[in-house]
């Protein structure tokens, strides 16, 4: 049974010895536009506050929300160092409405004063100024936002800053603790994780976090976690990607395994011997594959008794004739035609001087057309030149001398055209054989080769499978040397969680105490830390209950008990904590009525209060807190004079 089930004594605390304040809080908040007198100016004090929107009764009252209350939480974030106060599109109307708007607030941080300015509008600077009021901080030498944030790291976190998520690092440690102090309306009280909603403009760096990286958050800032616990998580984490990675490689592997495999049963037409990739199966396969090529290798491939090599000579030979005899016919057949024409002419002149001598007996002068005898006794008048018959007998002569020579060449040309034609038939003949020849032999040269490559390729395959067996079992052995690496680091890890079990039996026990304290009966919870994160859990009755209410109570009564133990001084946190509308978040009316009365014990604890707790609300408060002691605001919807900027946006 656990133990906040047995019957305890009422809510009890031990205050940190010495501590007079708590270690930050806020003394006031203030907004300008221009000029001297700020638009608002909010007193706090140390304990609870409370800031009131009345959701009124009658229907012509405007309601309570709209006034402003989430507004004046992200102003009071943004003060305490968050990067934005509202959406893009508010921060614009704002502006537009405040084109000089400011907001500041005064903060102690350890007992020193810290006055924060910073801007409404755009293009502003921040201003940061130590040991004045916010009058004097735009006078004072400033510094920038982020030495505020560096003196809260350094005073408040201590130690744990250097305990967060590498997501978060030392540099944005406050950011998360603000977070987690002051959550987003739109997260609201739905997990004791979620602190900003991602779809918001918040800035925040938590927003989107893992869970896991929220979780070390909490438990740095509760000092429920050390170095050496996150160096074995470090550890852990990457031995079990290491192993995620080899089991993903170990799985590829054995499927290129049997892939091969199957391919070498083919190529061999061998049948599996032994267990898969076992040393017999892989000698056999081994011995089967060089056999095969020894085999291969040894077979002649011959076509008529002839090798490649004198084949291809051979029709070289061949093609070397079909040449010659090829270019001889082609200059026979070129010169034949120009012999023909030549001897057309040669037979033309002759028939001319057979003519001449046909019609010797009364010649005409081929000059004057006057025959020849009248020529030789008159003379001829159209020339003085004489016809010499001599010469053109011995011309006939010659001409005829001529055509014979010409007719004997053309004769032989003709002959030689034939008998060339027909050694370049035999020749082509003889050398497409050769052709078809060499062809066949080189095919069977590269069906030769082929078939001794692929018998190499079999050898190469054979091993490259004992290879990735051999790969696959060094695998198999990292992985298994990873997994046992990992049994002991998440042995070391749950150890390093047990070492922190005294905090969270401390944080468990303080919880179920807020829970009675805020719902009398028969109630208890606990919260655990295990291997699969922290869990808080409400028993009502003694039976585990869960419903949207119990949800909500469950988150306030967490960060209260952890509010609790930072009074105790037992946690990193900044004692500071601020819930926007918590009984909008299913808190039934009297719960939130006992929210008051337990804010007000914790208050007792200590000179005076060690924290500071505000509370906005649209639900009344009980009627004790509705006074200048608690009640720091009120707020409403309408007129616009009576929201919190004082205007309608």
């Amino acid at each position: 049974m656990s133990p906040e089930l047995f019957d305890r004594e009422r809510f009890s605390i031990k205050p940190e010895p010495g501590r007079t304040e708590p270690r930050l809080w806020i003394r006031r908040l203030a907004v300008w536009n221009e000029g001297d007198k700020p638009l608002r100016d909010i007193s706090f004090k140390k304990g609870l506050n409370v800031v009131w929107s009345p959701d009124p009764q009658s229907r012509d009252v405007a309601m309570g929300h709209g006034g402003g209350k989430t507004t004046l939480c992200r102003l009071i974030r943004y003060c305490l160092g968050e990067d934005s106060f509202a959406s893009d599109l508010q921060r614009r109307r704002i502006a537009d409405k405040l084109p000089k708007g400011w907001v500041g607030a005064e903060v102690v941080i350890e007992g020193r004063l810290w006055s924060v300015v910073r801007p409404l509008g755009f293009r502003k600077k921040d201003v940061v100024a130590e040991g004045v009021a916010l009058e004097e901080a735009l006078n004072a030498p400033a510094k920038g936002i982020e030495a505020f944030r560096e003196a809260i790291t350094s005073s408040v976190l201590g130690d744990s800053a250097s305990l967060m998520p590498p997501t978060i690092g030392k540099a944005h440690a406050w950011e998360a603790a603000l977070a987690w102090a002051t959550r987003d309306q739109e997260c609201s009280f739905k997990d004791h994780l979620s602190w900003r909603d991602p779809n918001t403009d918040s800035h925040s760096p938590v927003r989107k976090l893992a869970i896991g990286d929220l979780l070390v958050i909490v438990r740095a800032l509760i000092g429920a976690i050390t170095k050496e616990e996150l160096a074995t998580q470090e550890q852990l984490e990457k031995k079990t990607k290491e192993l995620n990675s080899r089991t993903q490689n170990t799985g590829r592997l054995q499927w290129q395994i049997d892939e091969a495999r199957e391919a070498i049963h083919r190529k061999l037409n061998v049948a599996p011997t032994g267990e898969p990739g076992s040393p017999i199966e892989i000698q056999m396969f081994g011995s089967a594959a060089e056999q095969n090529l020894a085999r291969k290798s040894r077979v002649s491939f011959t076509l008529v008794g002839q090798d490649l090599t004198s084949v291809r000579e051979e029709r070289d030979e061949a093609l070397a004739a079909f040449h010659k005899v090829s270019g001889e016919l082609s200059n026979a057949q070129s010169v034949l035609p120009v012999r023909e024409r030549l001897l057309a002419q040669l037979l033309g002149e002759d028939m001319d001087l057979g003519n001449q001598l046909v019609t010797a007996q009364n010649p005409i002068c081929q000059i004057c057309e006057v025959p020849i005898n009248k020529v030789l006794t008159e003379g001829c008048r159209m020339s003085d030149a004489k016809c010499d018959l001599e010469k053109v007998k011995a011309r006939i002569e010659s001409i005829r001398a001529e055509i014979h020579s010409e007719q004997k060449q053309i004769n032989k040309l003709r002959n030689d055209i034939g008998l060339l034609t027909r050694q370049r038939d035999e020749h082509r003949a003889s050398l497409d054989k050769l052709n078809t020849a060499v062809k066949s032999l080189d095919r069977a040269e590269h069906d030769r080769s082929q078939s001794v490559r692929d018998a190499r390729n079999a050898v190469y395959d054979v091993e490259r499978y004992g290879a990735m067996v051999s790969s696959l079992e060094s695998h198999t052995r990292v992985s298994e040397s990873l997994a046992d690496e990992i049994k002991l680091l998440k042995q070391e890890e749950a150890g390093h969680r047990d070492a922190a079990a005294g905090t969270i039996r401390h944080l468990s026990l303080l919880f179920a105490d807020v829970l009675r304290e805020l719902i009398p009966g028969n109630i208890g919870g606990d919260v655990k830390l295990d291997g699969r994160g922290m869990s808080l859990n409400v028993k009502l009755d003694n039976n585990d209950r869960s419903t949207a209410a119990i949800d909500s109570l469950k988150i306030v009564a967490f960060d209260l008990a952890v509010l609790a133990m930072s009074i105790e001084g037992k946690t990193h946190t900044s004692s500071f904590l601020l819930h926007d509308s918590p009984r909008e978040a299913d808190l039934g009316l009297s719960i939130y009525h006992q929210l008051f009365e337990f804010a007000r014990t914790l208050e007792s604890y200590g000179p005076a209060p060690l924290f500071q707790y505000i509370v906005t609300t649209t639900t009344e408060p009980p009627k004790d807190f509705v006074n200048d002691e608690w009640l720091r605001l009120t707020i409403r919807g309408a007129p616009a004079t009576e929201r919190l900027l004082l205007i309608d946006l």
